[in-house]
Formats: structure tokens, sequence, C-alpha cells
């Protein structure tokens, strides 16, 4: 169960951002050209916290093969003092253009419990195929070419999608589909859009547009309450709080500085 709560960050994020062609993005990126967010992982059972692990979010500028694009960087630690139980070390990351936000490059290169798995995407547009190599601990390596006929995204370039996502072009209730390669296999998953939130953090108020997806058919998440990510409104676009309830407890992440687990937040409020 531990293992699952720390690695559950990335998956939490997996299930709550959108994909192109169902809502404009805005013309500019909050995360460029330098970005390092911090984030801290907790495992909450009624009035008891643990803090399990960390996240460390990091974006840069950069040229692609004489394309314009953007650097994402994604790490994610368990505590030492679980390593008598088991060691996470996960690393993801992915170049995307600068210009339409189209995936260039993704990477995942985790290891957890002595549990191994290695992707690799190399994304050619102009010929519409992804280049696929995957390999795990249970699984030998092998290579896949795709087709790339619509907009598709990896799991952390869509984290980052979320966040210029404009709104405005969307309703509250709206399902968004979201075009994913997940471990070499095309798939789709859903969120909805809930509207405008806010979260109070000590005497601050902080405007946010909230996410929510619910889970089926899974044996870790609750089947009827959503996941649900806040997203600052302001110019940053900051992804300051998400929370899953699962089958027992639930799990929680903040973003550092601007949010700690020990206040108390504001319930949504639609406007």
């Amino acid at each position: 169960m531990t293992k699952k709560i720390i690695f559950l960050f990335f998956s939490l994020f997996l299930f709550l951002f959108s994909a192109g062609g169902f809502a404009q993005t805005k013309a500019s990126y909050p995360f460029v050209p330098h970005e390092d967010l911090k984030l801290h992982v907790y495992y909450n059972l009624g009035p008891i916290w643990v803090y399990a692990g960390y996240a460390d979010l990091i974006s840069d500028t950069t040229t692609y093969n004489g394309v314009p694009a953007i650097h994402f960087v994604a790490s994610g630690f368990s505590l030492k003092k679980y390593a008598f139980i088991f060691t996470m070390e996960d690393h993801y990351q992915a170049i995307v253009s600068q210009k339409g936000f189209k995936p260039l490059f993704y990477e995942k290169n985790t290891l957890e419990g002595g549990y191994y798995i290695h992707n690799i995407y190399n994304f050619h547009w102009d010929k519409h195929t992804v280049n696929v190599h995957t390999e795990a601990t249970r699984h030998p390596a092998k290579d896949t070419i795709l087709s790339l006929r619509k907009s598709i995204y990896d799991v952390l370039s869509a984290t980052y999608y979320l966040r210029i996502l404009n709104t405005d072009s969307i309703a509250i209730g709206d399902t968004i589909p979201v075009p994913l390669i997940v471990d070499g296999k095309k798939t789709t998953y859903y969120i909805v859009y809930a509207g405008k939130g806010e979260m109070k953090y000590k005497k601050d108020v902080i405007d946010c547009d909230v996410y929510k997806a619910v889970i089926l058919n899974s044996t870790f998440f609750s089947d009827t309450d959503p996941l649900i990510v806040y997203v600052t409104t302001d110019k940053h676009r900051y992804p300051i709080y998400v929370e899953a309830n699962i089958i027992v407890g639930s799990v929680k992440v903040f973003l550092l500085p601007y949010l700690e687990y020990k206040h108390r937040f504001k319930a949504p409020k639609h406007r």
C-alpha cells in the first residue's frame, strides 16, 4: 500500500488534464523560460497524516532537432525512512514544441521495489508515426511503431497541458477526452471541468480552476468519489493541490510553499 501511495502522485495527474482539439490553449506558457516546483505527497487516514514522499517538476526552454521546444523533467522519491520496506525512484522527461505544444520526445525511467520500467517515445509528426520502445523487469525490450493522425500526449506533457487550457471555452460539466500513450499503448481518459473554486490558505484565498475525474473499475481508487485537482487562475497556473479518495483513506499532494497540509481548505465554490 505504501508503495502505491508514493507513486500515486504521477497517477493523479495522469487523469487530470485536457487534450488538444477540444479547447483552445492560452497564447503564452506560464512555465517558461524556467520553472522549478516542489510538491509533498501525504497519505491521510482520518486524523492520521503520513508524509510519504516528494516530487520535483522542472521546465526549461530548449531546442530539439532544430525546433524551439520546452523540456520537462519530473522526479518522484520515497522517503529514506521507508527504504527498509521498499525504494522508489521515478524519473520522467518530455520535450514538446513551443508552437502547437506537440510532444516530440518522452522517457519514463522508474525503479519501484526492485521493479524496473523504461519507456522511450519519439514522435515524428511529419511522418505521422511514434517510435515506441518499452521494457520492464518482467517484459523483454520491445520496439513498435504507432500511427499518429491526431493530437495525442504522453503522461508528462499532458500534465502541463492542463495549465495552458483556456477555460473560457469550456462550460462547467463539460467532459474532456484525453488521448494518451501509456506504457506503449494508446488509450483515452476523461475529465470533467468543475468550474471555478477557492482554496483558503492561512489568511489568503486562492482562486482556482477545478478538474475532476472518477476512475472506474479500480482496485485502488474509490469508484464513486472523484479525483480532484486545483490549478490557480493567475498567470502562473500552478497545480497547487491534488486529492484522491482511495479504498482506505485518501492521498493529497501539495505544492510548496503555496500550500501546507496542516491547513484546512475552503470547499470549491462555483461562480
